[in-house]
């Protein structure tokens, strides 16, 4: 007699045992395939984070680039604003000496003087809005009343000046001119840094402040809208003309982070810097580097701008 199989005597254990192992397989097979294409993708996103991180480091150095292109732009346009008044200026003496010799030596030395200062080429002796505290309408006010120029508001006392303000009623009671003969006097000297350094300690013209008190210079602001001035951070060397970028970076690593330590670092030091980052920054000259650091530092930016007027890449222009 054929005895036949029968699922019956199967054992139990074994029915559920072989679709596990089954499932087991398939889940392997499943999970070997899936596994080598999550490796493949997080190479492919670690690849793209390195990338990105690339682009953003490079985005930085073009915008840290244009903003210094963009203060270059803004000096040149500056200067050239002086070169056209200066030209005006020299056309006119022309003419004038034309018609009255007399008056042709006077003019040609104010010629040569708005030469050797573009920012007086540039305010001139009677924009008083540079003053803290004089506005368009206080300039209206002033002009009605015969002060025209620096020298014309030098001239008036702080009452004097009140006794003005006073015939308008008492719109302009709040205004307080009492530093305002002594901002005329600095910008009628010429003497913009410390115009500037004084306009830091006052508010709105007042003088009445607290000890420490500073605030932006009205001056200050003016030259940097007209492209005279470039705006700087406090410290930021590259302030420094013949530092860029790279070279404020190989200043920090090296400890040198203010324009003070840049002053009083010996030029030999600076070189040491230059020589030890490699052939591509031998051609940096800093001979005058700790001289513009120190002018920065003091917040003389006329004399610094006087002695950049000499410099190309900080070498002195043969």
């Amino acid at each position: 007699m054929i005895n036949l199989f029968s699922f019956c005597d199967i054992p139990w254990w074994l029915t559920w045992l072989l679709p596990f192992l089954l499932g087991l397989a398939l889940g392997y097979l499943l999970w070997a395939r899936y596994k080598s294409m999550v490796a493949d993708l997080e190479n492919q996103i670690n690849g793209l984070n390195v990338r990105i991180n690339d682009l953003e480091a490079n985005l930085k150095a073009c915008m840290e680039a244009r903003s210094e292109l963009d203060g270059n732009l803004a000096l040149v346009r500056g200067q050239l604003r002086a070169c056209e008044l200066t030209l005006s200026n020299t056309l006119a003496s022309k003419d004038s000496g034309a018609k009255a010799s007399l008056s042709a030596t006077p003019v040609a030395i104010a010629a040569s003087t708005t030469q050797e200062d573009p920012w007086f080429t540039a305010i001139g002796t009677s924009n008083l809005e540079i003053i803290e505290g004089i506005g368009p309408k206080m300039h209206e006010v002033l002009n009605e009343n015969g002060i025209h120029t620096f020298s014309d508001l030098t001239s008036k006392s702080p009452s004097e000046l009140r006794d003005i303000l006073n015939k308008y009623g008492d719109k302009y009671r709040i205004i307080d001119p009492t530093t305002w003969p002594q901002q005329a006097a600095l910008a009628h000297s010429k003497s913009w840094s410390e115009l500037i350094e004084f306009q830091k300690t006052l508010d709105t013209g007042r003088s009445d402040v607290d000890p420490g008190h500073e605030t932006d210079s009205k001056l200050q602001k003016w030259l940097i809208k007209h492209g005279l001035l470039r705006e700087w951070k406090t410290d930021d060397l590259k302030a420094v003309e013949g530092i860029g970028p790279k070279i404020e970076e190989l200043l920090h690593n090296a400890g040198i982070n203010t324009w003070r330590g840049l002053a009083s670092t010996s030029v030999e030091k600076i070189q040491e810097v230059l020589s030890n980052a490699g052939s591509r920054f031998s051609l940096a000259d800093p001979a005058t580097w700790p001289q513009q650091a120190g002018l920065a530092a003091d917040g003389k930016w006329n004399e610094l701008k006087a002695l950049q007027d000499f410099l190309i890449a900080g070498k002195v222009k043969k």
